[in-house]
């Protein structure tokens, strides 16, 4: 073979091979792609310990999204780093459709300002499919402590310096922001006792191991019930069904902070809108039905449900509020 034919040859195999990639990524090739999707199981990251309330919710939409979309719906939990292991490997996943991250507010408008080394930014690497719920957040503390308002509980802590502590599902999570938001604002000067996830937490404020505990109603209610905790005060503009006699945060005197937790679903960028729309649509249909309405009013949770463009534009006003608030808090993380 001569020299001329052998650079003919690769010239062809070069254009066959463009070809190839443009008819690939070509709207045809994706609109094929989504119409043939779900092609094998969903696997729904929450990239917190089983228990959370995201893990809690997932696992509540498992069966409906199955009987929705024709393929089995898995959740694997993949927690670390405040939510950062799980959202990177949901980054890093094929943008199919088949891999989509449950995760909360820090992980989508927080955590590319905390942390030095994200190496991501995730209103760039997610594609929004939609906000699900939002959590109130309720002050648990514990029913022994001499504090039946949030009033008392700070004159109480101020009464009491270096020796009270407050607790997290770990270090970067909006419970952590938040609670010390509320701890630098009035001045109460608790420690920050970061744990591996929200049992760890509610376990330890039931020890008297720390005293003041930002967590979803669902997470504490129980406790509330059993007379081992009391409900302080929650963020919602009203009280909760669940927790009628607790009071709003405005109602408790905390003003200026807004300490709720929403989780969101998302699926790595590029993911084709067709399968987005069709994911928001079943999950928010799932979401809906008469049993999970009900188990979300027992957990003090909020139904959301809005379109992946209105996550998309929240996302960003979040973000952006974040990014100036936070240097305030004087947080940064590894």
């Amino acid at each position: 073979m001569t020299i001329k034919r052998f650079l003919q040859r690769i010239a062809v195999f070069g254009l066959c091979a463009a070809a190839l990639a443009l008819s690939v990524h070509s709207p045809r090739a994706r609109a094929q792609s989504s119409e043939s999707w779900p092609s094998r199981p969903i696997r729904i990251v929450v990239p917190y310990v089983a228990g959370a309330m995201g893990d809690l919710i997932a696992r509540r939409l498992t069966e409906g999204l199955r009987q929705e979309l024709g393929q089995s719906v898995l959740v694997e939990n993949r927690p670390g780093a405040a939510g950062n292991i799980g959202a990177r490997a949901v980054e890093q996943a094929a943008a199919d459709g088949h891999t989509l991250l449950l995760a909360p507010t820090n992980n989508f408008t927080m955590n590319q300002f905390l942390y030095k080394d994200l190496g991501f930014d995730p209103l760039q690497r997610f594609d929004p499919v939609t906000i699900l719920v939002d959590v109130p957040s309720v002050i648990f503390v514990p029913a022994a402590l001499p504090a039946t308002t949030f009033g008392e509980f700070a004159a109480w802590t101020r009464g009491n310096p270096g020796k009270v502590n407050y607790g997290s599902p770990g270090s970067g999570t909006n419970p952590h922001l938040s609670a010390e938001a509320i701890n630098r604002k009035f001045s109460l000067g608790m420690a920050h006792v970061p744990y591996k996830g929200a049992a760890q937490a509610i376990t330890a404020l039931m020890a008297g191991e720390i005293h003041f505990y930002l967590v979803g109603a669902g997470i504490g209610l129980p406790h509330v019930r059993s007379g081992k905790l009391r409900a302080l005060a929650v963020s919602s503009a009203t009280p909760l069904s669940v927790l009628p006699d607790t009071p709003s945060f405005a109602k408790a005197g905390i003003t200026g902070i807004d300490a709720s937790n929403w989780w969101g679903v998302a699926t790595p960028a590029g993911t084709p809108g067709a399968i987005t729309d069709r994911l928001q649509r079943a999950l928010c249909k799932v979401l809906s039905e008469p049993g999970n309405e009900q188990a979300l009013t027992q957990l003090g949770v909020l139904r959301i449900c809005n379109s992946p463009s209105e996550m998309r534009a929240q996302l960003a006003r979040e973000a952006d509020a974040w990014r100036r608030t936070l240097p305030e808090l004087k947080i940064s993380l590894e």
